[in-house]
């Protein structure tokens, strides 16, 4: 127990050591190295001298009383270069701490496809980013039952979410905010919550790691994958037409055909993955090819997206935020049911387009 108390201090010493400025450490280390001098270098020496030679020179006699009546001195200017290195370091020990004491870090975690309530994004947040964390749970699971939250009401509760955030952001400087995004939610819910975050500035997005268990954010490189557009061409002038966007996993013509009679766009991913989305970079770059399409289509009288989306909670957010309210089409955007009748029976209607509300809509 003792020996990892000991252990523990030291490696916070060391990490406190190697965190301090350069000049808390330049005069935190003379002052030592002076004490060192005085207190075990020259009379080191001098006892060496003593014991190889008998008896020490005259010489060497007289520098050792002359420098015993410099000791205190050497003494004294030791003391005050560490006592003025642990000031610096405390002074900037204490601003850093006024600093974090500001920051604060709101953490919206979506709920919606898992059951258990383990690892809280918030805990994850708090261990990497200074200031304090304000956690905003959206949980759109109904614990009564066990199923995902009726779409209603589900509605209701990304609202109140967003109402939450903005409520958080009047308490406090802008500058001293930081917005977290995670979550695990049914794609219309996560775009939804995209669409309606997309003005609150820039966002640290984190995502379910299934491999570790644990949340990860999204911060790796660039692989440079990009989308293969195809049936543009052969839409003619139909006003509405259904956007399949592959990026993890195909989207078969047998499901889409369940649901509907409108003409096909596809996007799909080099390489789709459901392990590719860990580039921010990448994320919003394929974010971007996604909007490109979506103003082509708008160029081309398309007026209403039917948007069929298979990627990852991060993704499916990142586009959320990015499809721009005012200038593109009205886009639905669905969930998928395997093996059902209709594999896409419901999907919410994105408040974009002069759309006031988000609004789920029904097929059939």
């Amino acid at each position: 127990m003792l020996r990892r108390h000991f252990d523990n201090f030291l490696t916070k010493l060391i990490d406190w050591w190697f965190r301090v400025a350069t000049i808390e450490r330049f005069l935190i280390g003379t002052g030592v190295g002076l004490l060192i001098a005085i207190f075990g270098g020259v009379p080191l020496i001098l006892e060496f001298l003593r014991f190889a030679l008998g008896a020490l020179p005259e010489g060497v006699v007289r520098f050792e009383a002359a420098l015993e009546t410099i000791d205190v001195l050497i003494f004294g200017v030791a003391l005050l270069l560490i006592a003025a290195g642990l000031a610096f370091a405390a002074a900037r020990f204490v601003g850093e701490a006024q600093a974090r004491s500001k920051l604060r870090n709101i953490v919206i975690e979506a709920r919606g496809l898992r059951d258990d309530d383990g690892n809280p994004l918030a805990d994850k947040v708090a261990k990497h980013q200074k200031g304090t964390v304000v956690p905003v749970l959206l949980d759109l699971r109904n614990r009564l039952d066990g199923q995902v939250i009726a779409p209603e009401r589900a509605l209701q509760e990304i609202t109140s979410m967003h109402r939450s955030v903005l409520q958080n952001k009047k308490d406090g400087d802008r500058a001293d905010l930081r917005t977290i995004y995670g979550g695990l939610t049914s794609v219309p819910y996560t775009f939804l919550t995209g669409v309606l975050l997309d003005d609150e500035g820039s966002i640290i997005t984190y995502d379910w790691d299934r491999a570790q268990e644990a949340w990860r954010k999204i911060e790796g490189p660039d692989d440079g994958a990009q989308f293969h557009v195809d049936g543009v061409e052969a839409i003619g002038g139909a006003p509405e037409v259904v956007l399949a966007t592959a990026f993890s996993y195909p989207i078969q013509d047998d499901d889409l055909a369940t649901t509907f009679d409108l003409p096909r766009i596809r996007l799909n991913l080099d390489g789709m993955s459901s392990d590719g989305h860990w580039s921010q970079q990448k994320q919003n770059r394929l974010a971007q090819e996604f909007l490109e399409v979506v103003k082509n289509l708008a160029g081309k009288g398309v007026k209403r997206l039917h948007l069929v989306l298979a990627a990852p909670n991060s993704v499916v957010f990142t586009f959320g935020r990015r499809y721009d309210k005012r200038n593109l089409p009205e886009i639905v955007v669905y969930q998928y049911e395997r093996g059902e009748p209709v594999a896409y029976p419901w999907g919410v209607s994105m408040p974009v387009a002069d759309l006031d509300e988000a609004k789920v809509v029904y097929v059939g």
